[in-house]
């Protein structure tokens, strides 16, 4: 654009001057031939008295170092005398325009082509008498302004002058390029980012308003820009922070949307944004539910890979400014852990219900077959097995209370006691089955601090495991309590020799009424361990187990200090 500019200023410059210059020599022109058409004039009335006088002296008449040339016609246009033909000239002049105008008006003049001549000539006429007229003439070429001498002065201007309009071209293009490429490069800035960019307005011209213009446009981009970008990351914020899953899909089964959620659900790596949801997700569930848009809105489904999960999957069209459906949004929830919950709780109710039901048939049978039985021996071995049954079904409802107790958080006493102080009270409770079956046990007391909390739940801790290891030990086994400190954390670990619990059965120990295997089912009402994992939370800590079936059971508790 700046050589188009240029270019462009520079001829019209030079059209100009040519323009000018041509309307000038020809003005100038018309004005040296008035003027030689008068000096013609005083040269024929010169001509005229020196005929008169008989004194005629060619050489005087010139101009500008050009000969005049004189002529005498009569009326009838016949040429009496030329001054530059000796001999008489047979051409008729009778038609020449000048010869007419000066017999009708005593003097014409004209500038024409001389066949006599070749050349252009001035002529001037000038009545003599009533039969003749005197005609003077010179070339016009006498009356040039320009001179081939002066061509070097001419050129030398000529030059000046182009220079000085490249200058004067440079500069307009300057100062009309000059804002643009300083709005162009702000532009380029914008687009590449830099939206805190703006263009410089130099002048309050068009290009000036052409720039505050452009300001006012990036202005409201950024605007835009940065709220689209703050809304963008509002929805990345949301959709990151759900625990639910969200996949957004078009009309033609590609991906436009999803969060780290669903990527984690069905273990997705790497961008999949673009791809098909069947390339990608390996769930025929999924997938037909994600078709079927105008049956179905919300299902329950089971996940099968990558892991074995329980999903709740709700699908709504997305809609394109209310005109038409570009797609739909399926979210996933996860309750698989609801699922459990629901199934514990069941699990709870009909537990509760068979461990209340088992001691209440008893004590109710045998109250019932009292009042028929007349036999003291018999009476008392009945109401033995109700007292039994009684305090059963005491120790079942007295666990239940507690584990309900721990888990509303009704905890009032805190104080700071010795774990070790406490675990010697638990031997000396348990000393006589332990005695029985030959169990020994042992303390090690490596722990030399003491511990902040409810002396009596860590009591309910301790007895539940010490006295689990003595139930399920062999016979003449061995109890190991080891107390210590290791990492800020308070450890005791429980370690019978006893009959083991199976791998499987591992993960669920520590649920209400989980019981592993009939050998075990009779001794306990199946909520120690479930007291123990509550216990251990109140006193912000952990409580972990390992085991070997048929070589022991190890049971290890952490507790921040």
């Amino acid at each position: 654009m700046k050589k188009r500019i240029i270019i462009s200023s520079l001829a019209t410059v030079i059209f100009s001057l040519i323009l000018v210059c041509l309307s000038f020599i020809e003005l100038i022109n018309m004005h040296e031939i008035e003027r030689a058409k008068g000096i013609l004039s005083v040269y024929n009335e010169l001509f005229i008295k020196g005929v008169e006088e008989n004194d005629l002296d060619f050489s005087k008449f010139r101009i500008d170092d050009n000969q005049v040339r004189f002529t005498i016609i009569d009326i009838q246009g016949n040429v009496l005398y030329d001054s530059e033909n000796e001999g008489s000239i047979s051409e008729n002049h009778i038609d020449r325009e000048e010869i007419q105008k000066a017999f009708i008006n005593g003097e014409g003049s004209s500038v024409r082509y001389s066949e006599t001549s070749t050349v252009n000539l001035v002529y001037y006429a000038t009545k003599l008498n009533d039969n003749m007229v005197v005609r003077s003439s010179v070339p016009t070429s006498a009356i040039m302004i320009f001179l081939s001498g002066n061509f070097k002065y001419y050129i030398f201007i000529i030059i000046i002058v182009a220079i000085l309009a490249l200058g004067l071209s440079i500069k307009l293009t300057r100062i009309i390029i000059y804002p643009i490429k300083e709005l162009e490069g702000a532009t380029a800035k914008i687009v590449n980012g830099d939206l805190n960019n703006r263009a410089k307005v130099y002048n309050n011209d068009e290009i000036g308003s052409l720039a505050k213009s452009f300001n006012r446009m990036a202005d409201e981009l950024q605007i835009k820009i940065n709220d689209s970008y703050d809304k963008q990351n509002k929805l990345e914020a949301i959709l990151e922070s759900m625990d639910s899953g969200v996949i957004a899909i078009d009309n033609y089964g590609k991906i436009m949307l999803i969060n780290n959620y669903s990527k984690k659900l069905f273990g997705l790596k790497g961008e999949i944004i673009g791809e098909k949801i069947e390339d990608c997700i390996i769930d025929y569930d999924l997938l037909q539910f994600a078709k079927n848009i105008p049956e179905i809105d919300s299902k329950e489904i089971k996940l099968f890979h990558p892991v074995q999960r329980d999903l709740k999957v709700k699908k709504a069209p997305i809609i394109n400014g209310n005109i038409s459906t570009i797609g739909i949004v399926i979210t996933l929830s996860d309750i698989t852990d609801i699922k459990r919950l629901e199934n514990m709780r069941s699990q709870f109710v009909a537990n509760v219900s068979h461990e209340l039901k088992t001691p209440l048939t008893s004590i109710k049978g045998f109250s019932e077959t009292l009042k028929y039985v007349d036999d003291n021996e018999t009476r008392k071995k009945f109401l033995d097995i109700i007292n039994k049954e009684a305090d059963r079904l005491s120790r079942l409802i007295h666990d239940i209370l507690i584990l309900s107790n721990i888990e509303n958080m009704k905890v009032t006493k805190v104080e700071d006691f010795k774990p070790l102080e406490v675990l010697q009270d638990v031997v000396d409770v348990i000393s006589a089955e332990s005695t029985a079956k030959g169990i020994e046990i042992t303390i090690s007391d490596n722990y030399k601090g003491c511990l902040s909390g409810n002396r009596d739940k860590f009591y309910q801790l301790s007895m539940n495991l010490v006295d689990n290891a003595v139930k399920y030990s062999k016979e003449n086994g061995k109890v190991k309590v080891d107390l210590f400190e290791k990492n800020n954390y308070f450890i005791m670990v429980v370690e019978d020799d006893g009959i083991g619990i199976p791998k499987d059965d591992l993960p669920r120990i520590f649920e209400r009424f989980y019981r592993v295997d009939k050998s075990r089912s009779t001794k306990g009402t199946g909520l120690g361990l479930a007291i123990v994992k509550h216990i251990v939370k109140l006193f912000n800590g952990e409580v972990d187990v390992h085991s070997t079936l048929g070589e022991g059971t190890k049971f290890i508790v952490k507790i921040r200090i």
